[in-house]
């Protein structure tokens, strides 16, 4: 991340191999990983450090409200494909997973401030021993964006202003840790159909101690307090408590069981606006699971994976999320494996409360009897260490959905039902190759094919319809050390077009300069969409995504 000119958690995202990330506006984006058919298509479960981000006024993730310190990632971690077993309903077709590091590594004083012709901000972070087993680090970050272009040259009227500050404290005995981290944040982001105001914080405790017997144990809870007011939209205030256990052993030879539970509680409220209501305005959804898996070893060289998660929702009530995964070492340097899941995506605000438009008489109507969309999953691997600073690995799919979202006609006006189904085959890759000891090369590719087709007695009005997708993808990144103290990194991404949009591919090339003044100073020159003047990305904003630079300062002494 350090090597990129990502100033944003959405940018940074924009560069894992074997993501999609579709850029809307300027505080927008929509990330997808293989297989997206599911829902209002293609949105992922995210967690960051463990606390889920996903919203369930709309099945996705209101990417404007989750920002963190580039510096303090530790990883981000991409499954991609179903991973119901373990994070629950909604992991459908990936999983992105955000580590943060801990505050024993972020001791000191870090400051960042970059700007150019579109945007500019500035980040400070100090860290510091917490007695004597514990560190802290506390941060504050600003940022600030200019409208975007519309097509006819018209202001896309997507500026933001956004301020964030958070802590995080960690201590570490001899068979126990503990960590409490916790960001406030707000937001005035501009939108066509009127500002989009945000606020809102969150507190997060963890503990983990090794038991006598070797067995681990994690408990974890945390509370999230969101609100947001889209003028002239929606106007909704969300509270959500989750609570998490996590036991981890070894009771036979042979055998590693991960099992455990977790309570969420999402108070949801809402108010009706000339465009759309959700009735009832509030709601309280509940959600309580079980889960467990074995991973078997049944010889020296393979391992059978046995999983299954129970989750009661507030909608639908009980779903079965069972997981089977193989894996065999042919060789040291070669990892084969496969895998069958079944996973679903549980049912939203606005696919069973969503009146529209705000009053009577509604257009659309409300539908108690929306079900989950089901996937079926069949996943088939590779990973190898080709040479000894090259690996490389290949994932065929095969993702069949039922009881797909759809719009049609009703009961008193249009409702949104299970009406589709879908299939979804692929092949994706990523690679990593350390060419010599100064250049590294990293890339991925994502090729599918999809179809719908509508069940007896359904139709579909919605826009666009279903499998709105790019078939192919592909990102390639090279990180070149030309001297000691100066970088040459570039990052060439290309997506596919949406057809059932009229959206063109588009390929964009990112370039950063670095240059280490000093061990404590960092200068980098940042070009993103270097050969590419504009282009559009996402069907409905049209807003224009152009070329534009940015000089960025990390002081770290």
């Amino acid at each position: 991340i350090r090597r990129s000119g990502a100033t944003s958690l959405g940018d940074a995202l924009r560069l894992a191999p074997n993501l999609m990330v579709i850029q809307g506006d300027q505080n927008q984006f929509v990330a997808s990983a293989r297989g997206g058919l599911a829902g209002l298509a293609n949105k992922m479960l995210v967690l960051i450090d463990g606390r889920i981000v996903y919203s369930p006024l709309f099945s996705g993730v209101f990417s404007d409200a989750q920002d963190l310190v580039l510096a303090d990632i530790l990883r981000i971690e991409v499954i991609s494909g179903p991973g119901s077993t373990l994070w629950g309903t909604n992991a459908v077709n990936g999983v992105i997973n955000i580590i943060t590091r801990p505050a024993s590594a972020t001791e000191g004083t870090l400051a960042v401030a970059y700007g150019g012709d579109k945007e500019r901000g500035a980040t400070v972070r100090f860290g510091a021993p917490l007695g004597e087993q514990g560190a802290y680090r506390l941060y504050a970050k600003y940022a600030q964006r200019d409208d975007l272009a519309l097509a006819s040259g018209a202001s896309a009227m997507d500026a933001s202003e956004r301020s964030q500050a958070g802590f995080r404290a960690d201590w570490k005995g001899a068979s126990a840790s503990s960590t409490l981290q916790g960001d406030v944040y707000t937001a005035n982001v501009g939108n066509i159909g009127g500002p989009r105001d945000l606020d809102g914080g969150n507190l997060l405790g963890r503990w983990r101690r090794t038991l006598d017997s070797g067995s681990k144990l994690m408990l974890q809870a945390y509370y999230d307090r969101t609100r947001r007011v889209h003028e002239g939209t929606f106007d909704e205030t969300l509270d959500t408590f989750d609570a998490e256990v996590l036991h981890t052993l070894r009771p036979l030879a042979g055998h590693e069981v991960s099992w455990g539970g977790e309570w969420r509680v999402a108070r949801d409220r809402t108010r009706d606006t000339p465009a759309l209501a959700f009735i009832p305005r509030d709601r309280t959804l509940d959600t309580v699971a079980l889960f467990a898996q074995d991973q078997l070893a049944i010889a020296p060289t393979a391992s059978v994976t046995l999983g299954v998660r129970a989750e009661h929702g507030p909608y639908t009530g009980l779903e079965w999320l069972p997981n089977l995964r193989l894996s065999w070492n042919a060789t040291p340097d070669h990892l084969f494996w496969a895998a069958l899941t079944r996973t679903v995506r549980a049912p939203s605000r606005l696919d069973r409360d969503l009146a529209v438009p705000g009053a009577p008489p509604f257009v659309i109507v409300p539908n108690d009897t929306f079900e989950s969309e089901v996937a079926n999953v069949a996943e088939l691997g590779w990973r190898a260490r080709v040479t000894r600073g090259a690996t490389i690995s290949l994932t065929a799919f095969h993702h069949d959905f039922r009881d797909l979202r759809t719009l049609e006609p009703g009961v008193g006006g249009l409702v949104i039902t299970n009406g589709a189904s879908g299939r979804v085959s692929g092949l994706e890759g990523w690679a990593d190759w350390r060419v010599t000891p100064d250049w590294r090369l990293v890339g991925g590719f994502t090729a599918m094919h999809f179809d719908t087709s509508l069940e007896p007695g359904h139709v579909n009005l919605s826009d666009p319809p279903l499998g709105n997708n790019p078939r192919r993808t592909a990102l390639l990144r090279s990180l070149w050390n030309v001297t000691p103290s100066h970088d040459l990194d570039l990052a060439w991404r290309y997506q596919g077009p949406l057809d059932d949009s009229h959206l063109p591919g588009y390929a964009v090339l990112d370039a950063r300069l670095g240059w280490r003044v000093t061990p404590e100073l960092d200068l980098s020159l940042i070009v993103r969409n270097a050969l590419d003047k504009e282009h559009v990305e996402f069907p409905g904003a049209n807003a224009q995504i152009g070329r534009e630079w940015l000089v960025r300062a990390t002081w770290s002494p």
